[in-house]
């Protein structure tokens, strides 16, 4: 049986699949911080202008949560998220191609809210299947 942390963080996840700001608002905490930060700010409203931007470059988008560790004030999700490139990011235009890319989260939680997240997201596996290419240096 999910505890109110799990709840929490299932929206969390939730509101980036379906765009629903009310699920950002049931989930986070007025402070919410992001670590590292978003480029579009902080607490509810830069969460809810990141799943604007992000279900801008890919429509379709769905996050499937694969794992969830509770304990205590913290939460652990591993997910991986599905959708068609259809918008510019990292300088590419929208390719259409289906893109997959896993994340790795632990949400600090108080009462049954998150407060702060630290994200680390596969942006390498991100870039390689929207077309950019690394060569190494002479």
């Amino acid at each position: 049986m999910a505890n109110d942390n799990e709840i929490a963080a299932r929206r969390f996840y939730e509101a980036l699949s379906t765009g629903d700001g009310a699920l950002v608002d049931e989930a986070l905490a007025t402070s919410w911080e992001a670590v590292p930060p978003l480029r579009t700010g902080g607490g509810p409203e830069g969460w809810k202008a990141s799943i604007a931007h992000l279900r801008g470059v890919f429509s379709d988008l769905t996050v499937e949560i694969e794992h969830v560790v509770v304990n205590r004030d913290m939460v652990a999700v591993r997910a991986v998220s599905h959708g068609k490139h259809t918008g510019e990011l990292l300088g590419v235009e929208g390719t259409g191609r289906e893109v997959e890319f896993r994340a790795a989260d632990f949400h600090q939680m108080v009462g049954g809210r998150i407060v702060r997240t630290w994200h680390l997201e596969d942006y390498f596996s991100i870039a390689t299947q929207i077309g950019l290419e690394f060569t190494r240096g002479a």
